[in-house]
């Protein structure tokens, strides 16, 4: 009997380990549904880091994953040239743009799964602006850890598309 116990409680803390696990901390939706024939811009993040280490290109991952979930949902989905925030919006009416998105990395966390044990992390907000008003619409903050039952090739690039996809079908 101890050892059927024993073995399901294994089986349990297992199975447990073996998913990737996505949270939405913080979610505000768009007051109106977005329309499909909408245009946006997706604002190139900055790279992550975690302990000292910049991990470089991180920032062009998320943009470019964020750019793949939206334009399931819009036809017409761009990445900004603009250097900021404040200049995407001012350049949004003569490019009628009507989104922008701007994604951020709050948490960039890679680890060596396979023989630490230590997950590997994310944390990232979105925010979604009018271009028109220049005012925020949505706000969401993600996060995301990785299975600890690895064989290695685990990074937190590869948390992007599941935790954007769930984000963007709440947002359209």
């Amino acid at each position: 009997m101890t050892i059927k116990i024993i073995s399901v409680i294994f089986a349990v803390i297992l199975l447990t380990g073996c998913s990737n696990k996505f949270k939405t901390d913080q979610f505000t939706p768009p007051p109106a549904p977005i329309a499909q024939g909408a245009k946006a811009i997706i604002m190139m993040a900055e790279d992550g880091q975690y302990g000292g280490r910049q991990y470089f290109g991180s920032g062009r991952m998320l943009s470019e994953q964020t750019q793949a979930a939206v334009s399931k949902h819009l036809s017409n989905v761009a990445m900004s040239t603009a250097p900021n925030l404040h200049t995407a919006l001012s350049d949004a009416p003569t490019s009628s743009v009507d989104y922008v998105i701007e994604p951020k990395i709050l948490h960039w966390e890679d680890r060596a799964t396979e023989w630490s044990g230590r997950p590997d992390r994310i944390t990232i907000k979105i925010v979604v602006w009018d271009a028109k008003t220049g005012k925020s619409i949505s706000t969401s903050l993600e996060r995301a850890s990785s299975k600890w039952a690895t064989l290695g090739g685990d990074h937190p690039q590869d948390l992007l598309p599941q935790l954007l996809e769930n984000w963007s079908n709440r947002v359209f």
